[in-house]
């Protein structure tokens, strides 16, 4: 197998579906998507999320000359999405737009995951005019007191209200980007697809954003909401986060995945030598997804509390299998 990684997206997309169906370990591609963690901290305390309970590792905001140099490895692997965040809010990183704007001048897309409250007027406009090409919005319900409950040290209006500032910065620009994106959570349902709520679309009704529902998880067990969270056990899956993305924490250490904030999972070092392309197909990623596959996950932390493992995997058409195979066969075989 060539060390070069295919970056071509159509062909990436074909490599990795036929890099699931035979197990593979050692990938021929380049991941779908970057997260580049601006700042692993946090303003809240939530109970699903393991911010709540750090353990004293490591919490911090990632330094300029950090960010330079992991840039450009990031814009050679053309990964469909920059994201800027990953463990913690990225707001409190008071460079953002800066680095907004460099990644989207070195030719990334650039998403942020954000709960909103530091949404000033004036952060917004740096936002807009860097270039930001969406801003997802982690405004979980539209049930006040559940919101405030989940989200241990947020207010529910001053949430809205940042939503409402970059969409009134946006339009007061003239611009047709960031996208708006307000993701709601809702229980799991086995066997069905995650929808918005009515009370959801009626509270942001008029408003030119876009609604998307997700399904609530454990963060790999790590969280404490089991309750909303729900029963999501029904068999085993392949681990699509080993096999579409990769993350960059504060510090350049690369984490095998987004749900492993503790790094217990730590497959480079771009501070110490090694490279993104390098952390994608080292040693120890090549054996979690060898474990992860074999469903060997006894005792490896956070992969053994993880319901992305259990939950269905979608197989898509014969006709793009058998062009996977080929696409297998010529550049990967």
């Amino acid at each position: 197998m060539s060390s070069r990684l295919v970056t071509y997206n159509p062909l990436r997309g074909l490599l990795y579906r036929e890099a699931v169906r035979r197990g593979a370990a050692r990938l021929p591609y380049a991941p779908f998507t970057v997260y580049l963690d601006p700042a692993n901290a946090c303003n809240l305390r939530c109970t699903f999320c393991p911010q709540s309970d750090w353990h004293g590792g490591r919490r911090g905001r990632m330094a300029w000359g950090t960010f330079e140099h992991v840039l450009p490895q990031v814009a050679a692997l053309k990964p469909d999405w920059l994201f800027l965040f990953c463990f913690g809010e990225p707001l409190l990183q008071d460079r953002l737009g800066e680095m907004v704007r460099a990644a989207g001048d070195a030719g990334l897309r650039v998403r942020i995951h954000t709960n909103g409250l530091l949404m000033t007027g004036e952060v917004a406009e740096q936002l807009v005019e860097a270039g930001l090409a969406e801003c997802r919005f982690s405004f979980d319900t539209a049930d006040r007191a559940l919101y405030e409950r989940m989200r241990n040290g947020a207010d529910f209006d001053e949430a809205t209200e940042g939503i409402r500032t970059l969409v009134a910065a946006r339009d007061r620009l003239g611009r047709p980007r960031p996208e708006v994106v307000l993701q709601e959570l809702v229980p799991y349902e086995p066997g069905a697809s995650p929808e918005n709520t009515q009370a959801y679309r009626d509270l942001f009704r008029g408003l030119d954003v876009r609604l998307r529902a997700k399904f609530m998880h454990s963060f790999a067990g790590q969280g404490r909401e089991t309750e909303f969270a729900g029963q999501q056990a029904e068999g085993r899956s392949y681990c699509s986060q080993l096999y579409r993305r990769i993350v960059v924490n504060f510090d350049g250490k690369v984490h095998a995945c987004c749900l492993d904030p503790f790094g217990h999972n730590v497959v480079g070092d771009l501070l110490r030598g090694d490279t993104l392309a390098e952390a994608w197909n080292s040693p120890a990623m090549q054996d979690l997804r060898d474990r992860t596959n074999r469903g060997d996950v006894s005792g490896l932390a956070p992969c053994d509390g993880c319901e992305m493992l259990a939950r269905p995997a979608h197989r898509g058409s014969p006709a793009k299998a058998l062009l996977a195979r080929l696409a297998w066969a010529c550049l990967a075989g």
